[in-house]
């Protein structure tokens, strides 16, 4: 019966070009009365009907094969197809072929630009960089080293209470292939650096950086030093698939840089109630600085890893530090 029907769709779609037989071949015949130099268009009329056993011609101009599962309507250069794969229909127009699955979720229609091209879709890559960041800050006297100087002690920092959030704008991906390929974008960095001790930071008339201690019988009970960056990171990915999905182990690397956007102090204590106090200054922080980030993940989950080459303050205007950060990334990519 379904097969029935889909012959009769084909003579359906086809019965105009039928109509028009007649009125072609006068054409044609006038054509030639003019003896026109230019090749009059025509319709190439030839039907072909194939069974099992069967073969049938005569001189109409449509051409349809029927194969048992398989009907072919061609006119001209066109192509008409429609073909029975079990629980798949293909139907094919010219160059385009649209696919018909019946499956459990019911039924669904996909479609191919070109005819013969690959059934599957090769996935697009799509870089893992662009989201909401989370991790703990940290400033390095040297590679792989937190250890500082006497004279700058008063950095001394509550690793566990100094944190930075990032967020940054969904990325822009450049493929080399449907695994590989550059992912970049642009954000902004929120740091905290917790002083351990009782002390801030000021900032001299020469402009170098030394303590501030509050006067006696004041206890911090917080003392922090806030900035606010803009960053754009730059970073290679790969992808390994995981089994046969389209899901991926993501690691990427490459380099950031940032431009600083403000800076201040703040420090809580209690006399007489709770009292807070906020200093904005540039404290003589490097307005630019560069360094090496990379990632690693599951999907739309990420841990990331940033350090910088770039001390955070300016040469000789304060302690030779290296802000580094460590922590989760969730990107907008899945």
């Amino acid at each position: 019966m379904k097969r029935l029907l889909i012959i009769c769709l084909a003579i359906l779609i086809v019965w105009p070009a039928i109509c028009q037989e007649e009125k072609i071949k006068e054409l044609e015949t006038l054509e030639k009365k003019t003896e026109s130099k230019s090749k009059p268009d025509s319709i190439v009329v030839k039907e072909t009907i194939t069974t099992q056993d069967t073969v049938i011609d005569d001189d109409r101009d449509i051409d349809v094969y029927d194969d048992r599962d398989t009907v072919i309507v061609e006119v001209g250069d066109e192509i008409f197809s429609i073909k029975e794969l079990g629980d798949e229909t293909r139907i094919k127009i010219g160059k385009r072929e649209f696919r018909v699955v019946e499956n459990s979720d019911g039924v669904v229609v996909f479609k191919s630009k070109d005819y013969g091209s690959r059934e599957r879709h090769t996935p697009r890559f799509r870089g893992h960089l662009g989201g909401l960041e989370f991790g703990f800050n940290g400033l390095l006297t040297d590679f792989f080293s937190t250890t500082l100087e006497p004279e700058d002690s008063y950095f001394d920092l509550s690793t566990a209470k100094s944190n930075n959030w990032n967020l940054l704008l969904p990325c822009v991906s450049i493929p080399f292939t449907s695994r590989f390929g550059i992912a970049s974008t642009i954000g902004i960095s929120w740091n905290k650096y917790r002083f351990d001790g009782n002390n801030s930071i000021v900032k001299g008339e020469d402009g170098v950086i030394g303590p501030y201690y509050p006067e006696p019988g004041i206890t911090y009970s917080k003392s922090r030093l806030l900035t606010t960056y803009a960053t754009l990171p730059v970073i290679l990915e790969v992808q390994i698939p995981v089994s046969h999905s389209n899901r991926t182990i993501n690691i990427g690397a490459g380099l950031i840089g940032a431009a600083k956007l403000g800076s201040h102090t703040r420090v809580v204590y209690y006399t007489d109630g709770k009292q807070k106090e906020k200093r904005k200054d540039d404290f003589s922080l490097n307005t630019f600085r560069w360094g090496a980030t990379g990632r690693v993940g599951y999907e739309f989950f990420q841990v990331y890893g940033t350090c910088y080459f770039t001390s955070l303050f300016e040469e000789g205007k304060g302690p030779e530090l290296y802000p580094f950060e460590v922590g989760i990334a969730f990107t907008f990519n899945d």
